[in-house]
């Protein structure tokens, strides 16, 4: 862990940037910034946790939806939620959402190996933090990220 001061609203702009080469037509990324620009944390590995769960985000939209990814730094907490109009996670898969190698029931003909929320988890525990979500079936999923300020 290398915890450095940087500007997390310029950080945003960048991920997204680089993820608007994988967007399926019409898709787009829409960002809101809420608080304090600058933050001190691990630049690599929270690059590494939005890029897995925008990317998730992209992969199970279809073309033309949005993705939204909210940071608020107001509270004592970073706040980074990524939300999706996609096909949402059934019910009976949320509970193993974040177990190695698993896989919801509705993914099968979508490319994936089940590690990428495994991981997303470690790493963000990893930075003190705890990631949560809600999803509905066919209405989308909600990522929220909280790590320490």
């Amino acid at each position: 862990m290398k915890k450095e001061k940087f500007n997390l609203q310029e950080f945003a702009v960048e991920i997204i940037e680089e993820m608007n080469g994988i967007l399926k037509t019409g898709q787009a990324i829409q960002l809101e910034f809420n608080g304090n620009e600058e933050i001190t944390q691990d630049e690599r590995i929270l690059k590494n946790v939005m890029f897995n769960l925008l990317s998730n985000a992209i992969k199970y939209s279809g073309e033309n939806k949005n993705i939204y990814l909210s940071i608020d730094t107001r509270n004592e907490n970073v706040l980074i939620e990524v939300r999706d109009e996609g096909i949402g996670i059934p019910e009976e898969d949320q509970r193993n959402l974040f177990s190695q190698f698993y896989r919801g029931k509705n993914v099968t003909n979508i490319q994936g190996t089940g590690l990428g929320l495994n991981i997303v988890k470690r790493y963000t525990e990893l930075l003190g933090g705890n990631i949560t979500f809600k999803s509905k079936l066919t209405a989308g999923s909600t990522f929220t990220v909280s790590l320490p300020l």
